[in-house]
């Protein structure tokens, strides 16, 4: 495969029966300085090869309208600066492929209006490692592939947020993370520039989110939790709360149940932590339906609801044990029917 300069000469094996000398003939030493010439001459002619191959190779992987300059415009700003000074050098892999230890590097160069390049080339695209400068203050830094970010890769953006992860066809895509430099971050997977799989998303006031996405929303199981102590865990879609969930706010209130775009909708369960409890229907966060209420002290309240409140016909159990059927008409008594 290829030229290799381990390989045996062939002369060896045409002329095995010589018996092999480290000089064929001892040189003369008369003659030394016509050796010398020689020498000389052959150094020539090799770094005259040498030169005529790097030049071959500028032409083959290089863009020829591409001019090149003897450094790159220092475009950072306030937040950049900050953000590059807190970093490490970008790590590269040094599992990458084989072909990339080939490449000519060449740069800097101004691949477009006040866009800059330094790295590797292949017929004339990016490819391998390569760094970018934008007139903003971008940078991005890491793997190319035929003129775009793949592989592994490092976007600094222009306002101090930090993308550090896969990327594939200049997109954020495969496992990632998102910094902000208010300190909310996202750690997860992505697929075209959105969040989408399983992911960790914690934001500056200390909220939180843990569970799957879908082209950039939380959709699919997750657990939410506040600043306050409060959480969720459960089903969401498109964002919101939606489908089963159990949320439980930051003074021991419990709801357990169906959910419809962030709001209690369907059957649930809803308790205090002074042992009272809700078994029953729910339309916008609103007891609505048949439903039943239990007082710590055994009371019971088991009949119809509307706007969180009694209305329409049920039986009330007091502490006397004694059952009773009656009507309520917007959280009151009308009148017991037995």
């Amino acid at each position: 495969m290829g030229n290799c300069a381990t390989c045996d000469d062939p002369s060896i094996y045409e002329h095995a029966g010589e018996q092999m000398r480290p000089f064929k003939n001892k040189p003369n030493l008369d003659d030394q300085e016509n050796v010398q010439q020689l020498t000389q001459k052959s150094k020539l002619s090799q770094s005259t090869v040498k030169s005529q191959n790097a030049s071959f190779i500028v032409q083959q992987h290089i863009r020829q309208d591409l001019k090149k300059l003897d450094s790159i415009p220092d475009f950072t700003n306030t937040f950049t600066k900050t953000l590059i000074d807190q970093l490490q050098p970008f790590n590269y892999d040094q599992n990458e492929p084989f072909e990339f230890k080939s490449l000519p590097f060449y740069g800097p160069v101004e691949i477009e209006p006040s866009v800059f390049y330094y790295g590797q080339w292949k017929n004339g695209f990016r490819h391998g490692r390569g760094k970018q400068f934008w007139a903003d203050g971008s940078i991005y830094e890491g793997y190319w592939l035929q003129d775009k970010a793949n592989g592994d890769g490092r976007l600094i953006h222009s306002d101090g947020d930090l993308y550090e992860g896969k990327w594939l066809n200049d997109k954020a895509h495969g496992f990632g993370v998102y910094s902000h430099k208010d300190g909310a971050f996202y750690k997860g997977e992505w697929y075209e520039d959105q969040q989408h799989g399983n992911g960790l998303e914690k934001w500056a006031d200390g909220s939180m989110f843990e569970g799957t996405y879908t082209n950039g929303m939380k959709h699919g199981h997750g657990k939410f939790s506040w600043p306050d102590g409060s959480s969720y865990v459960g089903e969401f879609i498109n964002n919101n709360i939606h489908g089963k969930g159990h949320y439980i706010w930051a003074d021991n209130r419990e709801y357990e149940g169906d959910w419809k775009d962030n709001q209690m909708d369907g059957h649930g369960v809803f308790s205090w932590s002074d042992g009272r409890r809700y078994v029953g229907g729910y339309v916008n966060d609103k007891k609505e339906g048949y439903g039943e209420f239990y007082w710590p002290d055994g009371r019971v309240y088991k009949g119809h609801w509307k706007d969180g409140k009694q209305h329409g016909k049920g039986q009330y159990k007091g502490t006397n044990k004694i059952l009773k059927e009656g009507e309520w008409v917007d959280g009151k008594l009308l009148k017991w029917n037995n």
